[in-house]
């Protein structure tokens, strides 16, 4: 196998560059004994396993979590019991995803010590082939790559498919350097992909989601609020795409990215939000202080809690010192139902700076729904409604005096 998928990798003009681990490890960064890690939360099935995974720019190192090992080593040493000969493939995550290598697995071990070692011998190959892999197009499809990952486990048996990856995508139609997209609800975004048929085709797949949110430089770090976001969406994504079952590896990846790759642009993160008197503030509708769809209610009540600390400090201070909170929406429903959803929200963050000990009397409230200065086109072409636009629109705009 290794032979094989090493030349698959090779033909692509991928660049060698060592194994997954240093040492003597003769499994090519395959655990002996097993993968480690915790264990998956999802039962792995004996059969054809696909693992898509980026050596690229603004990612660590390729490399499999020790989750996924043990997910590799379940399949292979399960394969004999069962008398399957399941398939291994391996996806490139760039800007073109593409099938960099796959071969099957087979033994005709005649006991348990030779089964042992062309299990050793198997996993060995893909841990190298996946340790040399290298991206050759710019930018990050993500998305085009689970879904050609699931393709590549479809058949008469369930499969596994692994996606290794930050999960911040620079391509359409999910192209995270649109401005609010990462903080959009889940709901909205994989409503947008089904009305643009670009979910992916998991039916029935177990899958496994590794690195979500894990970065190197120069991409900068993402917060607990916007990796738990971005972890939620690709669970969404996956589960619209029919998959039996979705488990999240919290392994975290670090690490340099890998040199002389083609570039990935980088995904702006909004700064929290921040007081200034006389300079408004924008709370974004995102994780740390934003709202359950359609509602009045907080995302993290505790997030929002921490966020609006400093805006209750900032009235306690002083007798003058006041705040003008003005509610917006998406341009979603009648306008009457946008202010009023919108005059809920700057009350519950008035609620909450109540709670922290600000006078109420010198908190005004307002709700203008889609009707303000600064609103951004959120429809599309038939009336959708763009998730990034969307999420943009929705907030609560704080106006500080002293």
């Amino acid at each position: 196998m290794s032979r094989r998928l090493a030349l698959a990798l090779a033909t692509a003009a991928v660049l060698v560059l060592g194994a997954c681990s240093s040492g003597d490890d003769s499994s090519g960064g395959f655990a002996s004994g097993g993968g480690g890690g915790a264990p998956l939360s999802c039962p792995v099935p004996v059969g054809p396993m696909a693992i898509a995974v980026g050596g690229r720019a603004n990612e660590p190192e390729p490399g499999l979590p020790g989750a996924v090992q043990q997910a590799a080593i379940t399949v292979v040493s399960g394969a004999a019991d069962q008398k399957v000969q399941p398939k291994f493939t391996v996806v490139s995550v760039d800007g073109r995803p593409t099938v960099a290598g796959s071969d099957t697995y087979r033994t005709d071990a005649g006991n348990a010590i030779a089964a042992q070692d062309d299990q050793n011998a198997f996993l060995s190959g893909l841990g190298d082939a996946i340790s040399q892999l290298r991206a050759q197009t710019p930018e990050a499809d993500t998305l085009g790559a689970l879904t050609l990952a699931g393709r590549s486990v479809q058949g008469s048996r369930p499969g596994t498919v692994v996606l290794v990856d930050s999960g911040l995508s620079t391509v359409a139609p999910l192209d995270f350097r649109t401005e609010g997209l990462l903080a959009a609800p889940v709901q909205d975004v994989v409503s947008s992909l089904r009305d643009a048929n670009a979910l992916p085709s998991l039916n029935g797949a177990t899958v496994v989601l590794a690195g979500i949110g894990d970065v190197a430089e120069p991409q900068g770090p993402l917060d607990t609020s916007q990796r738990a976001s971005l972890v939620a969406l690709w669970r969404g994504i996956a589960e619209a795409g029919g998959a039996s079952c979705v488990a999240v590896v919290d392994e975290p990846r670090s690490g340099d990215a890998p040199s002389d790759v083609p570039p990935v642009s980088t995904v702006a993160l909004p700064p929290p939000p921040t007081i200034t008197p006389g300079r408004s503030t924008a709370l974004p509708d995102d994780g740390s202080v934003g709202f359950r769809p359609d509602t009045a209610e907080f995302r993290d009540e505790n997030a929002a809690r921490g966020v609006l600390g400093p805006f209750a400090d900032f009235v306690k201070q002083g007798p003058t010192h006041r705040l003008a909170l003005t509610g917006t929406t998406a341009r979603a429903g009648s306008p009457a139902s946008q202010v009023d959803l919108s005059t809920r929200r700057a009350e519950a963050v008035k609620g909450l700076l109540v709670s922290l000990g600000a006078a109420a009397d010198r908190i005004t409230t307002k709700g203008v729904g889609s009707q303000f200065p600064g609103y951004v086109n959120d429809v599309g072409p038939g009336g959708r409604q763009l998730p990034g636009p969307a999420a943009t629109n929705r907030k609560v705009i704080v106006d500080p005096t002293a």
